[in-house]
Order: C-alpha cells, then structure tokens, then sequence
C-alpha cells in the first residue's frame, strides 16, 4: 500500500484558500497530515484501480465515526453538512478501495489506525499555526528516508503531503517501490511550510 498524507495547509495554500475547510480548519489539521488515502500498490509499476463495482456505503463512515472521519481523511471543498461532502470518500473507495481486498470499513478503518501510529513528525510541529522552512532531508529522514518515502510539492518547495509505503500482512513500512519514489518532486534543498 501507498499511505497518501496531504499537508493541509500547503494543499489550501496552492489549490484554493477558500474552500470552506480551508478558511475553517480543524485544528488538527494545522499541526498533522491528513490522509488523502490508501492505494494498493503493484510492487514494480503503478498501482491497480476500479477492481470491482461495488458501491460506496455512506453508512461506513458514520460507523466508523464522522468526527473521526472528518478530522483524519477530511474533503476541504466542501462543508461537513454538504450533501457531497463523502463525494472524496466515494472515489477513493472506487478508485483504490475496490483494490485493497479490504472490506469498505477495514479500507477506511486501515487508513486512520495508521494515521493514529504512524504520526506526523515531530520536526512539523514546530510549524503549528505559522510559516517557515525546513530542511527537505531532514524531513525525508523523519519518514524513514528517501527509500521509504516520496514528498509531495507544488512549485518544487512548498510541501503539500508526502507518501510512505506499507506490505499488505502485517502493516509494516517498507521500502517504496522506485514508481513511488520518482514521485517524489520536492527538489529543493528547503522546503516553504505554510500554516492555514
């Protein structure tokens, strides 16, 4: 699996400051990464999508818990009480989900257990509620290395979320494939955090 973080605040930075979630933010979201989500993973190239046609249930994240939801794989485009606003869900659920031989709450349930025990690095804390830089190696190193690891950036410094990757049983991080790694398109040697 692919664990997709997103950096909150560097994602509304560059995509749009006013999306509803991003002029309002969970405060949790200011200091952490949020899942964009978990994506089965081939071990040499690319990754495998809409592997059935089983639908959404919108009952599974309310299950599950909508404050948890919301607060771990938030959608910032939309208001909590839209009626779209599990519209994210749905497509990674199609796209990814279908993949994963995972039940609909296994998938999602997966994606907040590791959001929960594989935490946003310390070093990003500092950057709660306010702007700086911070070194592109270090914050690689925090994850487990260039190996383990690809950042995410828009205009090559200004971080927007990052990828790890995990075998499928036991969850365990693993060395991400070289596909994954060639995502990686953080260039420079610092890195512009911003802060909602």
């Amino acid at each position: 699996y692919v664990l997709a973080y997103s950096w909150t605040p560097g994602f509304c930075y560059t995509t749009n400051p006013n999306y509803p979630g991003c002029l309002d933010p969970k405060p949790y979201w200011n200091e952490n990464f949020t899942i964009h989500g978990l994506w089965p993973q081939y071990d040499t190239t690319g990754y495998p999508s809409y592997c059935s046609t089983e639908s959404f249930d919108p009952n599974v994240p309310v299950v599950i818990g909508w404050d948890t939801m919301t607060t771990y794989y938030p959608d910032v485009k939309y208001e909590e009480t839209d009626a779209d606003y599990d519209s994210f869900w749905e497509h990674e659920w199609d796209k990814h989900g279908t993949c994963s031989e995972l039940s609909q709450y296994d998938y999602f349930q997966q994606a907040i257990l590791l959001a929960e025990t594989f935490t946003t690095p310390d070093i990003l804390h500092s950057y709660t509620n306010t702007s700086g830089t911070l070194s592109t190696s270090m914050l690689r190193d925090s994850f487990g290395g260039s190996a383990y690891t690809a950042l995410q950036c828009s205009n090559t410094n200004i971080l927007t979320g990052v990828y790890t990757c995990w075998s499928h049983s036991p969850v365990l991080q693993i060395e991400c494939p070289k596909s994954v790694q060639s995502e990686d398109n953080c260039s420079a040697e610092y890195l512009t955090i911003v802060a909602l």
